[in-house]
């Protein structure tokens, strides 16, 4: 039995509760956490500042994140740059600014590492919790006979230098 079926927390009226496993409910979390984000302080087209309470922002962004959306950074026109309001206020207000008014990775980044990060990403919105488990065994045994590989050829090394 899904362990959120008997929580407190979930309402009993709540049309999903126990249809979920934890791990579903983890990620459907990590997404609506990314989508609150993207959803902070957004801008009407007339340039008026929307103000959708942050209780409202998480109920829409858990709606969201079940209905499958993600927030993918490759693909924004926007970013945030966070200001804070005043040295005595409570929150920080998100100004969106168009993409190309700034970038928002540093210029020195490694590229195989970010990369890898959004290779890790797609991995993580396109592959069942299944496959993501089969294919970490697989790469963590490739990673295991590399290093030993790696430290037999350091001994040898180390032999033939004495």
């Amino acid at each position: 039995m899904n362990a959120r079926e008997n929580s407190t927390l979930v309402l009993p009226n709540y049309p999903y509760r126990g249809k979920f496993t934890n791990e579903q409910v983890r990620e459907a979390l990590d997404r609506k956490d990314r989508l609150v984000e993207a959803m902070m302080d957004p801008v009407g087209p007339d340039g008026t500042l929307i103000n959708i309470p942050v209780d409202m922002l998480h109920i829409l962004a858990f709606h969201l994140a079940y209905a499958g959306a993600d927030v993918h950074t490759d693909h924004r026109q926007l970013i945030e740059s966070r200001l804070v309001r005043n040295t005595n206020a409570m929150f920080e207000l998100y100004e969106w600014r168009p993409r190309g008014e700034f970038t928002d990775t540093p210029a020195e980044a490694d590229t195989t590492t970010s990369e890898a990060a959004g290779i890790a990403e797609n991995m993580k919105q396109q592959l069942t919790p299944e496959v993501r488990a089969a294919l970490t065994a697989i790469l963590l045994e490739e990673y295991k006979a590399a290093d030993r590989a790696i430290s037999q050829r350091d001994r040898a090394n180390t032999k033939g230098d004495s």
